[in-house]
């Protein structure tokens, strides 16, 4: 037991001579040498979850700053900051590169195939290194201050409720990269968004072709000026797949005409103009079903296939 008790006492100071010849054998110099420069780090830094991992004597963290700096031993001496590795924007591939080797999660592991990885966007333009914070702005205000395109689009009178506190760009986007356009899914872009619009879904027995291949054939997800997030209004948005009604080219009649059902005489309200105002409006108005339906249509033209009920 007296041996047990003399090899406890003796631990602190192995591990302080094991510290210190580590130190000063590979170019490190530790925290305190640091210290006597940049001091003003010091105040947030400990409030940040890198110190705190420190503290805890974490793996891969126990150098402190050097952890991530690298050996400080020729910055120290000579001032020179090229002696040291510096997270600036300089170098941002190299930065990403350093935060990587430690944060090597399912949420960072698709980084390399990211947006922001290729258009040379850091980590440490979003997530401050040496602040309290995690990230430098809340989302979305912080993906707005680059994305000022998205932003305009998240304002237009159709939108999802970003603005309105419902809903952040992490909602669908995975920011730290992913298989399918940086987006919340490893599979289509629609199963994002039948996350929310299940009764889009189907399968149905008469579906319209758009819906099943790709939602962005008519909405746009960031905002439009037409109803519903549709890239135009109607009937506008259909008619670029859609030749319009051959009724729409008839001229209407301007005499009454006896009723079929009723022989009662019925004049048309909307004269000549008729026809061009009942299938030029809104196609929505019969094809309401317009994701699918399980429904016949009851037309013979259109085989059942015509999204009416």
């Amino acid at each position: 037991m007296k041996k047990k008790k003399d090899v406890l006492i003796l631990l602190p100071f192995v591990l302080f001579l094991f510290t210190f010849f580590t130190y000063s054998s590979s170019g490190y110099v530790g925290d305190k040498t640091c210290l006597e420069c940049h001091d003003d780090m010091v105040k947030n830094f400990n409030k940040n979850i890198h110190s705190r991992l420190k503290k805890s004597e974490l793996k891969g963290l126990r150098k402190g700053c050097e952890s991530c700096h690298g050996p400080g031993e020729d910055h120290a001496e000579e001032g020179d900051k090229t002696k040291i590795f510096s997270f600036g924007k300089d170098n941002m591939g190299a930065s990403s590169k350093a935060c990587l080797s430690c944060h090597k999660s399912l949420r960072s592991s698709d980084w390399n195939l990211s947006d922001h990885s290729m258009n040379e966007v850091g980590c440490t333009v979003c997530h401050p290194i040496h602040k309290g914070k995690e990230v430098v702005k809340e989302d979305p205000y912080l993906c707005m201050s680059c994305h000022k395109d998205i932003m305009i689009k998240s304002m237009y009178p159709s939108h999802h409720p970003l603005k309105e506190g419902k809903m952040k760009c992490s909602s669908c986007h995975q920011h730290h990269g992913s298989l399918v356009k940086n987006l919340k899914t490893n599979e289509r872009l629609n199963d994002l968004c039948y996350s929310c619009h299940a009764d889009k879904r189907g399968p149905f027995v008469f579906e319209h072709a758009p819906v099943t291949e790709d939602c962005l054939s008519c909405h746009n997800p960031h905002g439009t000026v037409a109803n519903n997030l549709l890239k135009q209004s109607e009937p506008f948005l259909c008619l670029q797949c859609h030749e319009s009604h051959l009724h729409a080219g008839r001229v209407g009649m301007t005499t009454s005409k006896i009723l079929p059902s009723t022989k009662e005489f019925s004049m048309n309200p909307h004269g000549t103009e008729g026809w061009r105002r009942a299938f030029l409006t809104k196609c929505t108005q019969c094809h309401f079903k317009i994701h699918g339906t399980d429904n016949p249509s009851q037309t013979v033209s259109g085989q059942g296939k015509g999204l009416i009920r």
